[in-house]
């Protein structure tokens, strides 16, 4: 029997197939594969003409149809397969990811999913690089870092690939007694010739912050800059002024009645998220991709304001 010669089918194929199944979602799959959601929808389509088989029922979430299911069978053993093989024969030495991380998420994100690391792999070690959002992007694209961990509203580069973990709240702080204390949901005229404390010049959420106070003529006093959160803490618990920072910053100081925060009206500032960012082109070693999945799996829940 002579079969009908056929393009062979890029190993990429199977992977963003493998992607789509476990989003059920070709707009979520794209976010993490890095790629744009057109791509992913005509990879897709490719395999379906390919076998000649329709792969999800798009009228339900994107589910997977029973041949979608046997195909899932053999997309697995291909990449398993290919990865094992990979390693196999191109094994380099492993050495210590370099992670580069803004310092909220460095400081008090992290820990809890590092010790979850260590305990798994007690061999293996992260090195691990405070610095700001654009510095880690910048040493990203210079292949100065294999991962990035930054905090901002949605990124997105054609360089680097974005795996979205979770949103984080941003909270105005400001001492116990301070007559804002423990509102919600404030109109922005509340700030008016109000003091703050502010993070550094190319802080994600400090940006933020200075937009919505010009877009709506706010007077303000900068009555300091930090670069440290620890430290703005400090001078807002002395009553210097106020600060905006993640809320994952200062749950401790607020459990204990050191600190207090309250809120603006969500629609005032854009949504924050703790993001991954990854090479596209550049293979993840197997100790890098092993904390990713940690991260990725089983992120903590946002706290909530």
């Amino acid at each position: 029997m002579i079969l009908e010669w056929r393009i062979p089918l890029d190993i990429q194929y199977f992977i963003t197939f493998r992607e789509v199944s476990r989003c059920q979602s070709l707009t979520r799959a794209a976010e993490r594969l890095g790629y744009a959601q057109s791509t992913v929808s005509i990879q897709i389509q490719t395999l379906e003409k390919h076998y000649n088989l329709k792969l999800f029922d798009r009228t339900n979430k994107f589910k997977l149809t029973e041949s979608g299911l046997q195909l899932l069978q053999f997309a697995d053993s291909i990449v398993n397969a290919y990865f094992d093989a990979e390693e196999h024969f191109n094994k380099e030495p492993e050495t210590n990811p370099a992670i580069g991380a803004i310092e909220a998420l460095s400081t008090y994100f992290l820990p809890p999913y590092y010790q979850a690391y260590h305990r798994k792999y007690m061999d293996r070690n992260l090195s691990f690089y405070p610095s700001n959002e654009l510095d880690v992007i910048r040493k990203m694209k210079q292949n100065e870092l294999d991962m990035g961990l930054i905090l901002s509203p949605y990124f997105s580069d054609p360089e680097l690939k974005t795996i979205q973990i979770r949103e984080e709240k941003l909270v105005i702080v400001c001492q116990p007694e301070h007559p804002l204390s423990g509102e919600r949901n404030l109109h922005i005229s509340v700030l008016q010739n109000s003091s703050f404390i502010l993070t550094e010049k190319d802080c994600a959420y400090r940006t933020a912050l200075e937009r919505i106070l010009d877009e709506h003529d706010i007077s303000y006093q900068i009555v300091t800059e930090m670069g440290s959160i620890e430290c703005v803490k400090q001078c807002v618990m002395y009553g210097m002024g106020l600060a905006l920072v993640p809320l994952i910053a200062v749950q401790e100081q607020i459990a204990k009645n050191q600190l207090s925060f309250f809120t603006l009206k969500d629609e005032l500032l854009p949504s924050f998220y703790t993001q991954i960012i990854l090479h596209k082109n550049k293979r993840v070693s197997s100790s890098l991709q092993e904390f990713v999945d940690i991260l990725s799996t089983h992120p903590n829940q946002a706290v909530s304001a």
